[in-house]
Order: C-alpha cells, then structure tokens, then sequence
C-alpha cells in the first residue's frame, strides 16, 4: 500500500461522524438563514451569479425539451460545487473572520485543485445525465420530441409521454441525482474547512449519509423542493434560495462531521 493510501486511510480514521435527528435539517435551514443575513450583500452576489448562469442555461435549453429537461434536473448535480463561496463565508463567519464576497472566493483558490477533481465527476455524471436524458426521451417519444413552442415552462409534454415515460426518467435520474448527493453531502464544505484530499472528502459524505439516512433523506427532499420552488419562479426565487441552501449546507457538515 503506497503512503498516500495510508494517509488518506489513517484521515478517514480521524474523522467521527455524529448522528442527528430527522428533523434537523429545519435546524439547518434557520442557521444558514441566519448565516445568510449576516453575509446578506456576499450571499446575495452569489446567488445572483449562479442564478445569471442559470438563465443562461434555461435561455440556450428552452427550445428543445430533452436538454431543457436535463438541464433542469441538472442543475442539482452541480450546485453543490457552485456554492462552495457560501461555505466560505459561513466557515469565516463561524471562526470570526470578516465576510465580504471577495474574501469568500480565498477557499476557491486555496482548494481549487481538490474542487477540480469534483468538478471533472460532477461534469462527467451531467454528460452521462444529458445522454441518457435523451434516449429516453427518443424512445418514449419515437425519435419525435414534441415541440417547445418556445415556452421553456410548457409542460404538455410531460403528460404526453405518460406515466412509463415519468417513471423512467424520474428514476434515472433519480439514480444519478442520489449518487451525486452521497458523494457531495458535506465533501465540499468539508474540503473548504479543512482542505482535506477528495478521496477522503467524498468517503466522510458516504459514511455521513449512511449513518444519517433519515435525516438526509429528509434533507434531499427539501433540497429537491426548495430547487423546484425557485425554478418555478422563473429562477427569481433562486438568488435568496441558493445562498440559504449553501448556508444550510455548511451546517449540515458541521453538525454531522467531528
């Protein structure tokens, strides 16, 4: 076994993981509400950004429904990486540091090479997402994709594939989502507090899922809701909806991993 094997084993052996009750991820949300009132000018620069990148997204998407679709759902794979700036600023806030949104993007520099290598995973499960996205839709749809009308909410589509056609995406996607959230639970946050190596990041979120399942069950299922809220809002709701989640987030870590 090479030293860097054994080191990254004897940092997951350092690492405890705390239980916590199913209904704290409400607990989660009031910190980072808190947090997010605090830091309310860096929160919210944040939450713009990713919201601009966003309607980008739906404005490039919205004519044709497989890759609006994907993107939408999509959008979940990537967010955790797209707050890790919200981390920073509920890490400084915690340890009393001063916030501002510049000093928010000293994590990004300081552990772009750990986030790199979950940008390159989270980049690679939304290609997978993207290409199954569109066989299903080919199959259920007959190679034929009913047309967008250039409305990116139109949702008759939906109906139109019928229920096989729901189930089959919802549990693909379903599969991919639940995948990325195990990996990516807390090893953002915990890569921005302790700069910590990815292998070793993305076990603790492993171990902290399974030691935790109703709760981040629960967790996930506000996550997905309060996404859905904001996408339903023409994305509007999004610039205070992000910073809550990313706020949120960092508690979520704190309280579940020692």
């Amino acid at each position: 076994m090479s030293e860097q094997n054994v080191s990254t084993l004897q940092a997951e052996h350092a690492i405890s993981i705390r239980q916590v009750g199913l209904l704290s991820p409400f607990r989660w949300l009031r910190q980072g509400w808190d947090d997010m009132r605090y830091s309310l000018t860096a929160s919210l620069g944040h939450g713009l950004i990713i919201t601009a990148m966003g309607w980008v997204v739906v404005m490039f998407t919205s004519n044709h429904l497989y890759l609006f679709a994907a993107a939408v759902s999509g959008f979940l794979l990537v967010s955790p990486l797209m707050a890790a700036g919200l981390y920073e600023l509920s890490r400084r806030k915690e340890s009393g540091q001063p916030v501002s949104f510049e000093l928010s993007l000293n994590g990004l520099r300081v552990n772009a090479h750990r986030l790199a290598g979950l940008a390159v995973l989270l980049v690679l499960s939304i290609i997978i997402w993207f290409g199954l996205s569109a066989v299903i839709f080919k199959d259920y749809f007959h190679g034929e994709l009913p047309a967008a009308s250039g409305a990116i909410y139109q949702t008759s589509w939906i109906t139109s594939g019928g229920t096989p056609f729901l189930l089959t995406y919802g549990a693909v996607g379903g599969v991919i989502a639940a995948g990325v959230f195990i990996l990516t639970a807390v090893s953002i946050p915990m890569i921005m507090d302790r700069s910590t190596d990815l292998i070793t990041a993305m076990t603790t979120s492993v171990r902290t899922v399974m030691a935790n399942v109703p709760a981040m069950f629960l967790w996930a299922a506000l996550l997905v809701t309060l996404t859905a809220i904001g996408f339903a809002t023409w994305l509007w709701g999004m610039i205070v909806i992000i910073p809550l989640l990313g706020h949120a987030t960092w508690h979520a870590y704190r309280d579940t991993v020692g």
